[in-house]
């Protein structure tokens, strides 16, 4: 008696097709298994990725460092300012002349002096008829040049230049202005005048003191050019102007 075919048992040759096609189906599902988490991987690495470059891409140019000013300072002096210049009215070194001729401008001695010798002997003009004041002038004669313009008669000058201090300065205008002078400012000094001779509103003699950057300016004048000739010179002279 004939066996029936049974198509479920295993060996049989009629069975190989089919299970091979369901190997292949099986193998296919792996892979695109596998392809799609390979995917949904590179999906979150790409998101994490945005997350932290916040939302834009990462660039490989390197990030330019700030660079603060930090260079040593340099160890060479600083270039000193120029000094300002003296004022014009106050120049440099300005002091007691180093004798008559250089208390003067050359002008004023070739105009003045052949008719009034300079220091000729007899002129005894003390400066002042004050004796205060004449004991000041002696208080600073260490310090001071006396030139004298005339001899003995009725027409004749003498200067007293000297140094002084704050304190001097201040004793010269008290007493001028004690004896009735009149104290104004000029050409950049103290000047105080006093008339001591006056003849039909004609000035005949009179005495001068100007104060101005420590030093005094004494001027006794009797019947003797301009009031202010004498003294201006000097001032020209020994401050510029």
């Amino acid at each position: 008696m004939t066996t029936p075919h049974d198509p479920t048992r295993p060996g049989e040759s009629s069975d190989q097709p089919a299970t091979h096609s369901k190997r292949k189906r099986r193998t296919g599902l792996w892979v695109g298994i596998g392809v799609a988490a390979l995917v949904v991987i590179a999906l979150v690495i790409a998101a994490a990725v945005g997350v932290f470059s916040g939302g834009k891409p990462e660039t490989s140019a390197t990030p330019t460092a700030t660079v603060e000013n930090s260079a040593p300072a340099s160890s060479e002096p600083a270039t000193p300012s120029a000094e300002p210049s003296p004022s014009a009215s106050v120049p440099a070194g300005a002091k007691v002349p180093a004798d008559c001729r250089a208390a003067f401008t050359p002008a004023f001695l070739t105009e003045y002096e052949g008719r009034n010798p300079l220091n000729d002997a007899t002129n005894t003009l003390t400066g002042s008829e004050d004796t205060a004041v004449v004991s000041l002038l002696a208080s600073v004669s260490t310090h001071q040049l006396r030139c004298s313009l005339g001899g003995a008669g009725e027409s004749g000058a003498v200067s007293f230049i000297s140094q002084v201090n704050a304190e001097q300065q201040t004793a010269v205008i008290t007493r001028t202005t004690a004896r009735g002078g009149a104290c104004e400012e000029y050409r950049g000094g103290n000047l105080c005048e006093i008339v001591t001779l006056e003849d039909e509103g004609i000035d005949r003699k009179w005495e001068q003191s100007y104060l101005r950057d420590g030093l005094w300016i004494q001027v006794e004048s009797v019947q003797f050019l301009n009031k202010r000739e004498l003294l201006d010179n000097q001032i020209d002279v020994i401050f510029g102007s």
